[in-house]
């Protein structure tokens, strides 16, 4: 809807290749193709708060204008989370330093600072990041400060707008195209929706409210900066239009002009090191910008342009195209604006002709040391029922590089080829060895596959015993505009929630289901099916297990 008055009623390797062309989107470990952060999702669904408060103690640091780190304490442990990433908990060493894991670098910073000090050095890539901490849980209590302050549009992404309305004694927030939510206060200018997802409103300088922090479980926090009722009503209106051209445009797979050339000329200006930022809408060009120099390393690294080719249309209206490289291969999905410039690209590396492998924890010496060039993005989904661990094996064999993966999630990060990575159960032993290359991009790691050579995934040639029945019912919540968020992962039902404006409106141009038919298991285990409708045809990806869609994807997928 367009913004109206709200009513009175009521964040040097691993960086530069991780970073090239990067959009202000979150891309969902390759399951679900790219997805806007969901800086609010619970937004989804108004009605009354339950009482129940936010208890987590947090400080959270800004690294840039929209960028932010969190510190959690819970007891004895400290975990962290950058905006985009997942929370993970921090190891500290003998000497105080803690280490986040974030998936362009590990960031380290001292423990014993934290707990003392208003600012906060953190260490990344070599460089030191002064960062600033602009709120913390739990708050001091709040006052019988007005509402009426808080009311009004905040920028959450480059598309999507925050809106806040008063509702009698309470506030309301709205994100765009979405259902409403009542606030419940947490203390002086802190909200939280359903005592989870926060949002806490910043002063400038002169006391007024002008930014809100909002943070959401899955995809860390992110800064909102106020704005006025002009550019919110710009950016929902932008909005709007996207999603009633989407349909047709997914529907038929044809590409917009001229989006081949664009690429190829924005490589070339990449390679070189001088972007044309005039062809690029603003915020693309500033996070090119900010990201200039690892861009064009990356660039340099792949090699000149072989050859560039069209692949289909994206549920998001994403044209995408495929490219080969003298030294590797890539995806690109390009959003063209109205006035013909690059509105967001998203890129992803897919490595060259090496095939990579699983290897046996008894070769986890043997596998180090054969790092190639080629940068490649690798995605592991863990199916285990509890945590894994997963490390980068350096030239001499060290573990680098930690994460944790929680159970029912994706990880993933780009990387090189042969750039051997363990995976590990929660005490840290290893339960096989992921060499990156065309047969490993996506790994499925599930107790009864581990150590299974690349593409067994084919082991299974019928589908889940329920699969088409989840997958109809999913079409048909979404489709109603009412998806059963109760049977998805948290992680599928928060990017449901971000794609359902445009998935819905998939569905309505497609009209009526008549068939579902099975074609096939992809390396993550997921059911491939193609889905016939009245006024076309889409495939869909999806995973379930105990009755839980535990991945989904809309293609196309490649």
């Amino acid at each position: 809807a367009a913004a109206a008055i709200p009513a009175a009623v009521g964040w040097r390797k691993r960086l530069w290749i991780a970073a090239a062309i990067v959009p202000v989107v979150i891309v969902s470990a390759g399951m679900i193709a790219y997805r806007t952060p969901d800086p609010a999702s619970a937004v989804a669904e108004g009605g009354e708060v339950p009482a129940r408060h936010y208890r987590p103690f947090v400080n959270f640091y800004a690294m840039g204008p929209a960028s932010v780190f969190a510190i959690f304490r819970e007891g004895d442990e400290l975990y962290g989370q950058l905006t985009g990433q997942r929370k993970l908990r921090l190891a500290v060493g003998s000497d105080g330093t803690a280490s986040y894991p974030a998936s362009s670098g590990e960031i380290t910073f001292s423990a014993e600072a934290e707990r003392r000090s208003a600012g906060l050095m953190l260490r990344m890539n070599g460089r030191d990041i002064r960062a600033v901490r602009v709120a913390e849980m739990p708050t001091a209590a709040a006052d019988s400060a007005a509402l009426d302050q808080y009311v009004g549009w905040y920028r959450v992404a480059p598309n999507r707008v925050l809106t806040v309305r008063r509702d009698g004694d309470r506030l309301q927030v709205q994100e765009t195209v979405q259902g409403r939510a009542m606030l419940l206060a947490e203390g002086a200018d802190v909200f939280s929706i359903h005592g989870d997802n926060l949002l806490i409103f910043l002063r400038d300088d002169q006391a007024r409210v002008s930014r809100v922090l909002v943070q959401n479980a899955v995809f860390g926090a992110r800064l909102a900066p106020r704005i006025d009722a002009a550019l919110a009503q710009a950016i929902e209106a932008d909005f709007a239009r996207r999603v009633a051209e989407v349909p047709d445009r997914f529907r038929e797979q044809v590409p917009l002009a001229g989006g081949k050339e664009m690429i190829l000329r924005g490589i070339e200006d990449l390679r070189g090191g001088t972007p044309n930022y005039d062809r690029m809408s603003a915020p693309l060009a500033a996070k090119i910008h900010r990201q200039l120099a690892e861009t064009q390393a990356t660039f340099v690294a792949l090699g000149p342009v072989e050859s560039i080719f069209f692949r289909g249309v994206g549920p998001g209206g994403y044209d995408i195209y495929g490219a080969k490289f003298e030294n590797g291969t890539a995806e690109f999905r390009l959003l063209l604006e109205p006035d013909g410039k690059a509105g967001d690209v998203i890129f992803r590396a897919d490595g060259n002709d090496e095939l990579g492998g699983i290897a046996p924890c008894a070769d986890e010496a043997n596998v180090r040391g054969r790092a190639g060039t080629s940068p490649i993005r690798i995605m592991v989904y863990n199916e285990m029922g509890e945590d894994i661990r997963v490390f980068n094996l350096d030239a001499d064999g060290n573990r680098k590089s930690q994460s944790v993966v929680r159970p029912n999630m994706s990880w993933a990060t780009t990387t090189t080829v042969n750039n051997p990575w363990v995976i590990a159960d929660k005490s840290g032993h290893c339960l096989e060895v992921l060499v990156p290359g065309r047969q490993t991009r996506f790994h499925n790691v599930e107790a009864s596959n581990i150590g299974a050579r690349p593409g067994r995934a084919a082991r299974r040639a019928v589908p889940i015993a329920n699969g088409e029945e989840m997958l109809r019912l999913y079409i048909e919540g979404v489709g109603k505009g009412q998806p059963d968020y109760e049977h998805m992962t948290p992680e599928v039902a928060d990017i449901t929630r971000q794609q359902l404006p445009f998935d819905q409106a998939i569905l309505a141009k497609l009209g009526t289901l008549r068939a579902v038919s099975f074609r096939g298991v992809t390396a993550l285990d997921s059911d491939i099916y193609i889905a016939q409708f009245a006024n076309g045809s889409a495939e869909w990806r999806i995973g379930v297990r105990n009755g839980t869609i535990t991945k989904i994807a809309l293609g196309p997928n490649f």
